[in-house]
């Protein structure tokens, strides 16, 4: 380990963010190459704990910070932290190199690189904090960040409503997580994650109060990682650049939920009805999620869908409360950060080039850009977790942990987790057809003779990322006895190798699903309008391509019903003024009388 990675792992991205200005007044080549460098010394400095934590090695180590109330500044050393940061910074690495070739002709560059350096520093920061506290700074300042570039076209008011819109609703969540961690240390007097699992252990916290907290916990995590009911701003996010949506995506705001949940679950997985609620709601979001992402031409909106049901079966393994749920959750959030950054990049090469996100006016560009179709091909293989792809390795063991789980509790989960992974794969057949199969659309027209393909600083992040989706699959035995530190490991060889019946039925929901698909959109065999355009399954498409209606809902409810109650507030208090300055000219009129009468006698 270099001395200080720790530390230096988060700080460099934070103090390099506040340099970019400086740095722009320079040279505009220095700002925008700078930001690059600095994330892969990030990157440097957290690869160097690996061998160390790997080998058994875990650390606390903290500084006195506000000695009034004995809070420390400090950072916990052990694979988690330490396999998080690594992603957090490799990945950020990748999208800030793709993003000079991407972002090169926009105007506010330096905000937008300063944002960005920020993120990363921050999300760093978050899942290497070693105490409550710590972290929720860090859980703040990637919100602020995260509002900052969802918005970074401010000029557009849909990117400025989209921006808001993800501030006030994950500020929903974090609000839940504040009052949970305010209950927490009022209730052990700690915020350290180390001594509140050990004071778990020791049975010193009731188990009600506990359970109280872990919900409002739960809540912060739901807000951030966009669960069922509060993912509505999510898919609007899609108004930021889409580098922005590939780290949002796959390295930071979104991964903060899974990382609170998986740095809390092994310390109060005592709670049955906490673990039922995180693994009902990740499932319910699984699905629901996976629907709507059929009834969206939106490309970057489907995959946002795509991220939110793929959160979903992160939480579903979370909650199963099992030590081979919790792996298969960290596996495949691992899995989910190289795939969904290469499908957003890939999207981005596609909507630079083209100018559109509309799936309808693409089509026929497979001959035009043959790199970016060939990694959208693997990424689109993992998501839909086809062997030997990193997200059939990881997706089959939250599946086969959800099996052996037994009980109507582990079968539902498997049976809800099998159906999504069938209308995963039939949505992803869909993009890919709509994308780059079929008719040649005007827009592909258009690119007849021309370089087509994106500059190599943007195809270079694509390469190595669908490598690792092809990779990193077979590392699942290297997880086991690297977090067998952080976790109690029940037996090593429910790690290894497939289950017959659970590999059958999850293969077998890869027929289901794409079958009807590759009918409809590939082979163009049963037109989609006859489908969707009457009856049963015209009110299913509109219920689907309206988000359920949660949105109108919220707005009906929060929105229109906030404006109604101020208004009639406001109408009450305008009221009581009027009466009152009618009382005060009264009186004053009985002064007045009450002068002249006396004046009189």
């Amino acid at each position: 380990m270099i001395p200080y990675s720790p530390w230096l792992s988060w700080i460099i991205p934070i103090i390099g963010s506040f340099l970019v200005p400086v740095l722009a007044k320079i040279n505009r080549k220095l700002r925008d190459w700078t930001p690059f460098l600095m994330v892969v010394v990030s990157s440097i400095f957290t690869f160097s704990m690996f061998p160390d934590v790997y080998s058994g090695y875990s650390g606390d180590i903290s500084v006195q910070w506000i000695p009034f109330y004995n809070l420390k500044a400090g950072v916990l050393v052990d694979f988690l932290s330490v396999f998080m940061a690594g992603l957090v910074s490799f990945i950020g690495a990748l999208i800030l190199l793709y993003s000079i070739g991407y972002m090169a002709e926009e105007e506010g560059l330096t905000r937008y690189y300063f944002f960005m350096l920020l993120f990363i520093g921050a999300m760093v920061g978050l899942v290497m904090a070693d105490n409550f506290f710590q972290l929720y700074i860090f859980w703040e300042i990637v919100g602020l960040c995260s509002y900052a570039l969802i918005g970074f076209w401010y000029k557009k008011p849909e990117a400025v409503r989209a921006g808001m819109k993800a501030f006030i609703v994950t500020r929903v969540g974090d609000l839940c997580l504040l009052i949970g961690i305010l209950m927490l240390y009022f209730n052990s007097g700690e915020f350290n994650f180390l001594a509140l699992k050990e004071q778990v252990a020791l049975g010193l916290l009731g188990s009600s109060s506990i359970s109280t907290v872990v919900l409002f916990l739960f809540g912060g995590a739901v807000g951030k990682s966009a669960q069922v009911p509060l993912f509505v701003w999510l898919p609007d996010a899609m108004e930021g650049p889409t580098t922005v949506s590939a780290l949002i995506h796959a390295a930071t705001m979104v991964k903060a939920g899974v990382y609170l949940m998986a740095r809390t679950t092994m310390i109060f997985s005592f709670s049955a009805s906490y673990l039922f609620v995180v693994a009902l709601v990740g499932a319910i979001t699984a699905f629901m999620a996976a629907t709507m992402a059929l009834a969206t031409f939106d490309i970057k909106r489907v995959l946002a869908y795509s991220t939110i049901s793929q959160l979903g079966y992160m939480f579903m393994a979370l909650g199963l409360g099992s030590s081979s749920g919790w792996l298969a959750s960290q596996f495949h959030l691992m899995s989910h950060a190289f795939f969904k950054a290469l499908l957003f990049l890939c999207a981005g090469v596609i909507i630079h080039m083209l100018g559109t996100r509309d799936m309808r006016k693409m089509g026929g560009l497979r001959r035009y850009m043959p790199i970016t179709f060939s990694t959208f091909v693997i990424g689109s293989l993992s998501l839909s977790a086809i062997p030997p792809f990193n997200g059939f390795w990881s997706k089959d063991m939250i599946l086969e942990s959800a099996y052996r789980q037994g009980g109507f509790f582990g079968y539902m989960i498997f049976f809800i987790g099998v159906v999504t992974a069938a209308i995963t794969f039939a949505y992803t057949i869909r993009m890919i057809a709509l994308v780059f199969l079929g008719k040649e659309s005007e827009f592909a027209k258009k690119m007849r003779g021309k370089g087509n393909e994106a500059p190599k600083v943007m195809l270079i992040p694509l390469i190595i990322l669908a490598f690792f989706c092809l990779a990193s699959g077979f590392l699942h035995s290297f997880f086991i006895p690297a977090f067998s530190q952080v976790i109690t490991v029940e037996k090593t060889s429910e790690f290894m190798g497939l289950e017959v019946l659970p590999l059958t039925f999850s293969l077998f929901s890869l027929l289901i699903g794409g079958l009807p698909a590759y009918l409809i959109y590939v082979k163009r065999k049963v037109p989609l309008q006859k489908i969707t355009e009457k009856g049963f399954m015209n009110f299913v498409y509109k219920v689907l391509a309206n988000e359920y209606y949660f949105d109108s809902f919220y707005n009906l409810v929060f929105v229109k019903g906030t404006i109604i109650i101020s208004s009639k507030v406001r109408k009450i208090q305008t009221g009581i003024l009027n009466i009152n300055m009618l009382a005060f000219l009264a009186g004053i009129l009985c002064l007045i009388l009450l002068v002249f009468h006396g004046g009189a006698l």
